[in-house]
């Protein structure tokens, strides 16, 4: 995909002129472009093959509290004029809300000029062949790895790029350019009875030479799926549970979602009047970092435009930010902070997660979570677990159908070691976790 940034600039501002031509008093105006492909392996055979091509436009209107959001795909002159028509007498025709206004310009401000190296040029040169031995290596790895265990096996390559621009009538403009490429498998495997467990590992980059070697992707998928077979129950007691890394992204999506300005306003939040005070032990610290080169959440600017800071959102166990936009900024009376995460960190231990295992003398660890609900009012929480039991610093049986409960205003004061092994292949680099006296539910 070419660079479309001066073309994407001038659609956006004749929408932008159009639209105050119109009435409008204030106007938001994105445009964006992407391409995304997808080859899947299966039985040494291509088993999909897909191409996608989208672009569009999106804007909001504000007329003296009154709102309207939209989008088209229907970017031809004559369409977009009657686009504009319906858009703006669509705000006109709206019960005014005095929370709806565009961001406060000083926001904008600050914004740093640097590459974060987002977007690999080299992805017009992929090739068909390319994907398609990529994937066929990550399958055949991971059939071979699996041997006669195996019952049925994928491998899989994605690639996207996109780029968007994003102009406010008053004073905003930033434009974006991304890729990604992405290689994953997925596989079952026999275990005892009619058990089927399955197993699945991936690896992303925003550059093509930052690929992960398919054999890695093909290990690390079988070892998951065998790692579930034979397991069976302990007894309900008290364990030390190990968070893998790639598991605890998952589980931190339920203490980040108290985080939300929505939340607060809704008074579904258990960290309403918590901030600055303890909510976790002094070892957890998240950190939102929009300013890691080629992450996968990195960005110098945000959805509305407010430019990206670096912040903590806990530290040493205090809670110390909500994400708070505009809108529920204004509702809340409070200064606006940023309306999602970018790059969500927690700063890495100095022990491997072999070490950490070898320091437990009774302990589950944690591979994955399956159903259950956490409470964003409350912060009480339970979930279903699959993982490996762990016995005087060795691993053992796999471990299934039992539950850990708690309550998230507490359960992070049980923090007692971090791994010095960050998942990177998310926007949440997060290393694996140890909280000690954890409460399981089992036979």
């Amino acid at each position: 995909m070419k660079n479309n940034k001066k073309e994407m600039e001038d659609l956006v501002a004749t929408a932008v002129q159009g639209a105050k031509k119109r009435g409008a008093k204030g106007v938001r105006a994105s445009m964006g472009k992407s391409r995304d492909v997808s080859v899947v392996y299966r039985k040494g055979k291509p088993d999909r093959i897909t191409e996608s091509n989208s672009s569009g436009l999106a804007i909001n209107i504000y007329i003296d509290g009154k709102y309207s959001a939209s989008s088209t795909n229907d970017l031809r002159p004559a369409a977009l004029e009657q686009f504009l028509d319906t858009v703006v007498a669509m705000a006109k025709a709206m019960k005014p809300d005095p929370y709806r206004v565009m961001p406060d310009p000083s926001l904008y401000k600050g914004r740093k000029d640097i590459d974060l190296k987002l977007y690999d040029p080299l992805i017009t040169g992929v090739t068909p062949e390319f994907r398609n031995e990529y994937s066929a290596q990550i399958e055949a790895a991971t059939t071979k790895k699996g041997g006669d265990k195996v019952i049925s096996a994928e491998g899989g390559y994605d690639e996207s790029e996109g780029e968007s621009f994003l102009l406010y009538s008053n004073g905003f403009s930033g434009y974006t350019q991304r890729t990604s490429y992405w290689g994953w498998a997925q596989v079952t495997v026999r275990d005892k009875g009619d058990k089927k467990p399955s197993g699945w590992a991936e690896g992303g980059s925003r550059f093509k030479k930052g690929l992960r070697p398919a054999g890695d992707i093909a290990a690390e998928a079988v070892e998951h799926a065998l790692a579930r077979c034979d397991a069976g129950k302990l007894p309900t007691g008290d364990y030390t549970m190990i968070i893998e890394n790639r598991t605890v992204g998952s589980f931190l999506s339920h203490l980040m979602g108290a985080t939300s300005g929505r939340s607060l306003q809704q008074k579904r939040s258990f960290l309403e009047g918590m901030q600055g005070k303890e909510i976790g032990s002094s070892l957890l610290t998240i950190m939102d970092d929009p300013f890691i080169e080629s992450g996968f959440g990195s960005r110098l600017f945000d959805g509305e435009g407010i430019s990206a800071k670096k912040f903590p959102v806990f530290e040493k166990g205090v809670f110390r930010n909500f994400y708070i936009g505009t809108y529920y900024a204004k509702k809340l009376n409070m200064a606006p902070t940023t309306g999602d995460s970018s790059n969500l960190v927690i700063p890495p231990g100095d022990e491997s997660l072999a070490g950490l295992i070898k320091k437990v003398d009774k302990g589950i660890l944690v591979r994955g979570f399956i159903g259950g609900n956490s409470n964003s009012t409350t912060g009480d929480f339970s979930f279903g677990i699959f993982g490996t039991y762990i016995e005087k610093g060795a691993l053992g049986h796999a471990v299934a159908e039992m539950n850990v409960a708690g309550n998230h205003k507490e359960f992070w004061k049980k923090l007692v070691a971090i791994g010095n092994d960050p998942y990177m292949y998310s926007s949440v680099r997060v290393p694996s976790l140890v909280f000690e006296k954890v409460k399981f539910s089992g036979t």
